[in-house]
């Protein structure tokens, strides 16, 4: 399987993420090192949205019913398509994605904006499981600052990835520039309530 002859939808940071779709992004590994760090703080970068989102990414996964399928909101279904044909960032091309609207067509699934949506939708999980890395992985927190409370905070703001970008924030409040960020947060508009919720919860923790 090659996308060496294929048009990439991602930025070029995003297009070395070793991680697959298959374990839902999850950074596997151990090293801290400065290189490292260093792709992290790459990979929020090239996440990050110039403007807010008009809809916050990735959407929550409530399942309704735990006994069916039926329980999953309909773009579970249509992840499993892209997720079979993308099974990595280097994956996530024009080709690729518009031969998946044409099967989630098919298959009768509202496909309205699709390659914008899901090619935002594939970068929000990627910062989303960057920062969870950062946050809780990462023990060395001054390897961390400024750049992952700065980016975390941005992340919030812009509606990628929040409920993580505040999770980040919360593993590394003993850092003052967390804290700051979280309290900038805390006053900052344009919050969906769930996350202002985590923000608060993050201020009153000890």
């Amino acid at each position: 399987m090659t996308a060496a002859d294929e048009t990439p939808l991602l930025p070029v940071a995003l297009r070395t993420y070793p991680y697959p779709w298959d374990n839902a992004f999850i950074w596997t590994t151990e090293k801290e090192d400065g290189e490292t760090l260093a792709y992290a703080r790459a990979v929020l970068e090239a996440c990050l949205p110039p403007e807010p989102l008009a809809a916050p990414e990735p959407p929550e996964e409530v399942v309704v019913h735990d006994s069916s399928d039926e329980g999953y909101p309909e773009w579970t279904a249509i992840r499993a398509v892209l997720r079979g044909r993308m099974p990595y960032a280097r994956y996530v091309t024009a080709e690729r994605m518009a031969a998946a609207e044409a099967e989630c067509d098919r298959m009768g699934f509202a496909t309205s904006g699709f390659r914008e949506l899901w090619t935002r939708r594939v970068t929000a999980w990627i910062a989303g499981q960057t920062l969870y890395w950062c946050g809780l992985v990462v023990d060395d927190e001054a390897a961390l600052t400024p750049w992952l409370m700065d980016l975390a905070e941005l992340c919030a703001q812009r509606g990628t990835a929040a409920a993580k970008a505040v999770g980040a924030l919360g593993c590394t409040r003993s850092v003052p520039e967390s804290r700051a960020a979280l309290a900038r947060l805390a006053a900052y508009d344009g919050l969906p309530d769930e996350v202002r919720e985590a923000v608060e919860y993050e201020l009153r923790r000890p």
